[in-house]
């Protein structure tokens, strides 16, 4: 476990990454809805998409917010909160932004860029270890949209460009960790001045 101050600080972040959780389960849900409705499928998606595949895929997101959205409560009355946590709701919507990846469009799909969104905003809140864990888990998931989006031949056209959209990934993810890092330190920096000028303070007092 951790300090209950940092422990308050996590318990809002997770809260605020449940909130936006279950916005983006409506909105994804119902757009995939709607693709399928409309027959807005991408080639070589029909022998996936299907309403059982959304179904499946929104149940897994919510089923596990909920889990998280029960423990934050829990965690808040108690003023603890597990590190695992973080590491958990970061690797589950990484894989759920893969499976939203494989039937609109896979390599091509505009929800790619919320790979993105999902590595740097954990890499600003907690800085280079969630940032290392993020793009190592998002390119395994990568590799594995890519083999099943040119299955069985594999053979990937524009290969240079996947390549250098994962360096891309990499890049921005480790300087935001980076960055995060820096900031920490520097914010521990100031919290000891603070405390040494404090003392100094109560000392000439006496």
């Amino acid at each position: 476990m951790i300090k209950p101050e940092k422990a308050a600080w996590e318990l809002k972040n997770e809260k605020n990454k449940a909130g936006v959780r279950w916005l983006l389960v409506v909105l994804i849900g119902g757009y995939l809805g709607s693709l399928l409705q409309n027959g807005g499928v991408l080639p070589g998606a029909d022998r996936l998409f299907s309403w059982y595949y959304i179904g499946a895929v929104t149940a897994f997101v919510a089923i596990l917010n909920l889990a998280v959205t029960l423990y934050i409560l829990r965690a808040k009355d108690q003023g603890t909160f597990h590190p695992a946590v973080k590491y958990l709701t970061m690797v589950t919507d990484l894989v759920a932004v893969s499976l939203v990846l494989l039937p609109t469009g896979g390599s091509e799909s505009m929800f790619f860029l919320v790979y993105f969104v999902i590595i740097v905003s954990n890499a600003l809140r907690y800085g280079m270890r969630l940032a290392v864990l993020g793009v190592l888990v998002f390119n395994i998931l990568y590799v594995l949209v890519l083999a099943y989006q040119y299955a069985p031949n594999f053979d990937i056209p524009g290969f240079q460009k996947e390549v250098l959209k994962v360096s891309g990934v990499w890049l921005i993810g480790l300087y935001t960790g980076y960055l995060a890092r820096r900031f920490e330190m520097l914010q521990g920096e100031v919290e000891k001045y603070q405390k040494l000028l404090a003392n100094l303070m109560a000392e000439k007092k006496q």
